[in-house]
């Protein structure tokens, strides 16, 4: 069916419908989108849609099978309202690999998870617990800013306290992206879908430099939904024939992979800059985040991008060297400290929980049978791990990152209930067979994960899997 005989259908639910057909729909003006496939026509729910807007156009022209369920997990309204919008089925192939049905693990996971909430009458939202503890953390950060460019007391343009305060606020830099902002992403702050977008946007375009739009494609729509499955997860390396890094088997094995586990780390630090930088060259230039197509982006998103930028280059450089007149080697010491702790404090973060050796990887369909393994939810569990169970110092210094597992299976819940619903997924997973893997430390993980580099960059092997 060509696309002008898809104009001209009458768009009834025994259409056919390729998934190329669906991705030209990918608009505010028409979103099409596939579930189980079946193609409906939301264009007209936009609008009316709880969760804003936003999230729907984010989500127009593709398969939202696993996306609608894990955004969705304790009510089954959702389903009852697109089944209305219906306008055909999807034939051929899926744009990306199609996951089996669910036997069981992730209802079970579902039921029993939002009886805990409802039992206790609480919201799975809520998002106060990081109100105030991002209050503590912005006030820090404006002591350490002052403070690593010469302006309090008699330290002016001391370099050591200077390099002390551009740490600090390196952490500081980070840790609301892993709070705040990541729960916004993922609808998980508060249910005013107005706030994820003034909070979210706050802390990672305004405050960071960054962009949610960019994050919103590589993270939610991409790593979330085929999270380790390489070739289409944006966090794993999509040339395998010349990527510098090696964590997958089907990539090519170079010479100088014998050496990641060396160089990897160190450059690591880069992570902030490269992420404002590919902002602009892959988000709004290309409009491409490794696989994941990137949805058409309006004119307030370039606005957005642009005025965000600007702040930020603002008051992050022009002020300290312009007004403050700090000098300018004092200036770019202290800058580039502070930008490297920040790339290694995140990329750190998420690198321990997905590229490690007790990690598993999907490469491509051929692995995506119709069995207990092909589960969306199962691959969640057994290519995720977590570390420091129980450590409130660890959960707040990771934005609960350390709880990976659960994070996946229910990303729309805040993660100051991690801790909490943990242990019940660990339970239904020991029912149903399924390493749940939980390692003592930080330090633990991360040691896993640059044996995973070594390993890789040495062996032809298969990496081999340590499920505790």
């Amino acid at each position: 069916m060509t696309m002008e005989d898809t104009k001209n259908c009458d768009n009834k639910p025994n259409s056919q419908f390729t998934w190329q057909q669906v991705s030209e729909h990918n608009h505010p003006d028409s979103a099409w989108v596939i579930y189980n496939r079946k193609v409906y026509d939301v264009t007209k729910w936009i609008d009316k849609h709880p969760g804003g807007k936003e999230m729907l156009v984010l989500h127009a022209g593709r398969d939202i099978t696993d996306t609608l369920q894990s955004y969705h997990p304790f009510s089954d309204l959702p389903l009852k309202v697109i089944a209305k919008y219906e306008i055909g089925t999807l034939t051929g192939e899926s744009e990306f690999p199609e996951f089996a049905k669910d036997t069981g693990f992730y209802q079970e996971c579902r039921e029993q998870v939002g009886e805990y909430f409802r039992k206790r009458k609480l919201d799975p939202k809520d998002g106060f617990p990081g109100l105030w503890r991002m209050c503590l953390v912005f006030v820090v950060a404006t002591l350490s800013y002052f403070v690593m460019n010469g302006c309090v007391g008699s330290m002016n343009y001391s370099l050591p306290p200077m390099i002390l305060a551009g740490i600090v606020f390196g952490v500081c830099q980070a840790l609301p992206l892993l709070h705040v902002m990541h729960d916004s992403s993922h609808a998980a702050y508060t249910k005013n879908h107005r706030m994820w977008g003034l909070v979210g946007r706050f802390t990672l375009d305004w405050f960071a430099g960054a962009n949610l739009s960019s994050w919103l494609h590589q993270h939610v729509v991409g790593h979330h939904i085929y999270t380790n499955v390489a070739g289409v997860d944006p966090d794993l390396p999509v040339n395998f024939e010349s990527d510098m890094r090696r964590i997958v088997e089907r990539q090519v094995l170079r010479p100088i992979y014998a050496w990641q586990h060396i160089y990897l780390p160190p450059l690591y630090g880069l992570l902030s800059i490269k992420s404002r930088l590919q902002d602009f060259t892959d988000t709004f230039m290309r409009q491409a985040k490794g696989s994941i197509r990137v949805n058409p982006l309006s004119t307030k998103s370039w606005t957005l991008l642009a005025f965000s930028k600007c702040f930020w280059l603002t008051y992050r450089i022009l002020i300290p060297i312009y007004y403050l007149n700090v000098p300018l080697g004092f200036f770019w010491t202290t800058f580039a400290i502070t930008e490297l702790v920040t790339g290694w404090y995140l990329a750190f973060n998420f690198q321990v929980s997905h590229v490690s050796t007790v990690c598993e990887y999907t490469c491509g369909k051929e692995n995506l049978t119709p069995n207990l393994a092909g589960e969306w939810a199962v691959l969640q569990v057994k290519s995720s791990m977590d570390y420091a169970h129980g450590s409130w110092f660890t959960t707040f210094m990771t934005g609960a990152l350390n709880y990976q597992i659960t994070h996946h299976l229910f990303p729309c819940v805040s993660q100051y209930h991690y801790p909490d619903i943990a242990p019940i997924i660990m339970d239904i997973c020991k029912k149903y067979d399924i390493k749940y893997t939980v390692l003592p430390s930080f330090w633990d993980a991360f040691t896993a994960h640059l044996k995973h580099l070594r390993t890789m960059g040495v062996s032809g092997r298969s990496v081999s899997v340590h499920m505790g």
